[in-house]
């Protein structure tokens, strides 16, 4: 049985005049795509677009499933317009799947707000980057926690599973994360402790100055009492990942935007603003 088409197709190419562009769109429900935008301290000619949801989250047995490609020498910023909901899923789990794939000299940035996990929620999270020579991908996947008025407990599970691939197959890092609500609530120290959010962090890309990017986000994000954090080289000179846990999530956003325009404006030589909320 073949795979199922995914719902959002979205590539960009490199116009003559250096301006990045969408080259094809294909976009179908639950997803909205907006209209590229030309943001303010962004990298000339880069395009920034917004993906959005038209159920209002992500709901028991969905399986969803977008595609981004970044042809030669374009810039691209991806995001959405505001945090996912994960809702309460009684019977089925649900799965969402990103592939990102950047050419030869592209800039792909991936960077969606996070998912609140809401109780009995069931997520498992895909992310899988096919990397070519002189490609750079920045990418995040994040949780945080939400309990509405009148529910009790929380989620079931979130798994997130995200591999970076060579355009011929193989395997140059990988990263694998499983957590359940009971765990969360016993406050393991060495597993979560008091922290309510996660994200996994990274910039990809081969032949980076790795050790100078690990001392930058250092200097970005110094320790405080409200997060936790992690910064570490990938396998294979394929870039640089962080993990963060922080206890709330507005901690968790501010250290994700230290992170971003860090690796930003080592890559541009300009910090990106920080995006409304």
């Amino acid at each position: 049985m073949s795979a199922p088409q995914a719902q959002a197709r979205i590539a960009f190419s490199k116009a003559p005049s250096g301006v990045s562009y969408i080259s094809e769109q294909r976009v179908g429900y639950p997803f909205h795509l907006g209209r590229t935008l030309k943001l303010p301290d962004d990298p000339k000619g880069m395009a920034a677009v917004y993906v959005q949801s038209c159920s209002g989250g992500i709901f028991a047995g969905q399986d969803l499933q977008m595609d981004l490609h970044a042809g030669p020498d374009s810039q691209v910023h991806v995001s959405t317009g505001a945090a996912t909901v994960a809702h309460s899923m009684l019977e089925q789990s649900a799965r969402q799947s990103v592939s990102l794939t950047a050419e030869r000299g592209a800039l792909l940035e991936y960077l969606p707000m996070a998912t609140i996990l809401f109780p009995q929620a069931k997520l498992h999270s895909q992310v899988r980057v096919n990397l070519h020579a002189g490609a750079r991908v920045m990418l995040c996947d994040a949780f945080c926690l939400h309990t509405p008025q009148d529910s009790t407990g929380l989620f079931d599970f979130y798994r997130a599973d995200l591999q970076v691939r060579s355009p011929a197959g193989q395997l140059l890092a990988g990263d694998r994360l499983a957590l359940n609500g009971q765990d969360l609530l016993r406050q393991l120290p060495g597993v979560s402790d008091a922290y309510q959010t996660l994200a996994t962090f990274m910039l990809v890309g081969q032949g980076l100055p790795v050790q100078a990017l690990k001392a930058a986000l250092r200097h970005a994000l110094p320790a405080h009492p409200g997060s936790y954090l992690g910064i570490s080289a990938l396998p294979n000179d394929c870039g640089v990942a962080l993990r963060i846990m922080t206890l709330d999530a507005v901690s968790l956003r501010n250290s994700l935007h230290k992170a971003w325009a860090c690796m930003r404006e080592h890559l541009t030589g300009v910090a990106p603003r920080i995006r409304r909320k």
